[in-house]
């Protein structure tokens, strides 16, 4: 095992961010705004600790065990079959959670790009790009996320800066809230874009140093937090709470508005399109990948080569059940509740099993 452990502790955190930055980055700043109008940076920021919280307890328990990911050492702490339930449900949200995904960016690449190709088109071919991606190892995995995320933050934070210089400060007041029932039901919303972080599961065994994988996580967890951060402050200031509610698409209406020496360079939405293309790109391959991998480890299958394949099918049809963008919207935040209910619960269970069975010392890596 350790002469497999490539992946190092930036790789291990651009892998993470680059997934967390993906087809939300475009609606985010408007469910921020509904939740708590010009608070909306604060509810985000709180979304974020929310989330190095759940990603810090989880990471803790598989630390435990740093040659195996969670779905072996599972079963030794619950059992085969209650690890074989709880397993199939990860895998079920995973899938659905591509699919969805998937569906989010047919909805918008039809309405900004291809306007006159059908969605399904669309559909069918990020997920078909994702499928073949999904036949290389983790290794290979990690190499693809750490050639992109430079290209994508880079991109967007020029966009941002550039961006800033149309911001009302006025827009931005007053900075707090009560903190009531509605602003943390935004915090949660804001959550359920980092959950897609549970793939540390899969690279701390993998990883140079698995001590680190917190330390991995706390940077691309804040790094991806920052950026999203920017995004609704300069698209709150841009625009005020009451526009930016209007908006179904406000990162890509700031975009458009962005424009630097004195017009020379105008339209910039043609470039963030483009990088947007490949940050959602980058967030459905490591959904797809780790529902291929837990289906591979379900069915005790060679490799997930033919675990990808079978799942393409199944994916389609769930990103062409929702009949408009606000339907596939409406279940893209029932099922960010049921996985903030599995991704707490879940390690939460692994924890209380194994401070009960008091099972020796800690494994050494």
């Amino acid at each position: 095992m350790n002469n497999l452990r490539k992946i190092t502790t930036l790789r291990a955190a651009a892998v993470i961010s680059s997934t967390i930055i993906g087809v939300g980055i475009q609606s985010f700043p408007r469910f921020m705004v509904a939740a708590g109008d010009s608070s909306a940076p604060f509810i985000a920021f709180t979304g974020v600790i929310i989330s190095f919280l759940i990603y810090s307890v989880l990471t803790s328990l598989c630390q435990l065990y740093p040659k195996e990911n969670l779905f072996v050492f599972s079963r030794r702490l619950i059992g085969l079959p209650s690890a074989i339930f709880f397993n199939t449900v990860i895998m079920l949200m995973f899938t659905l959670q591509t699919g969805l995904t998937a569906r989010q960016f047919g909805d918008i690449a039809t309405t900004v790009l291809y306007r006159k190709t059908p969605i399904e088109a669309t559909i069918f071919l990020l997920l078909l790009i994702c499928l073949l991606s999904s036949r290389r190892n983790i290794v290979k995995f990690s190499y693809i996320h750490s050639f992109y995320l430079p290209l994508i933050v880079g991109s967007i934070v020029i966009m941002i800066l550039i961006s800033m210089d149309n911001i009302n400060l006025l827009n931005l007041q007053p900075i707090l809230m009560p903190l009531n029932r509605k602003f943390w039901k935004g915090a949660q919303i804001a959550s359920y874009l980092f959950q897609s972080s549970f793939v540390i599961t899969l690279l701390i065994p993998f990883m140079e140093k698995p001590k680190q994988a917190v330390r991995a996580g706390a940077l691309a967890i804040f790094t991806s937090g920052a950026i999203y951060l920017l995004i609704v402050i300069t698209s709150l200031g841009e625009f005020g709470a009451e526009e930016s509610k209007l908006l179904i698409y406000p990162t890509l209406e700031m975009a458009r508005n962005a424009a630097f020496g004195q017009g020379l360079f105008e339209r910039l939405d043609a470039i963030f399109i483009v990088i947007w293309v490949v940050s959602v790109y980058t967030t459905v391959y490591t959904t797809y990948y780790i529902a291929s991998y837990l289906i591979q480890n379900l069915f005790a299958l060679r490799d997930q080569r033919m675990a990808s394949s079978l799942l393409l099918p199944v994916v389609f049809a769930i990103a062409m059940f929702p009949s408009n963008v606000f339907d596939s919207y409406y279940w893209s935040l029932h099922l960010g509740n049921a996985g903030m209910i599995l991704l707490i619960g879940y390690p939460l269970l692994l924890w209380l099993v194994r401070l009960i069975r008091r099972p020796g010392k800690k494994v050494s890596t």
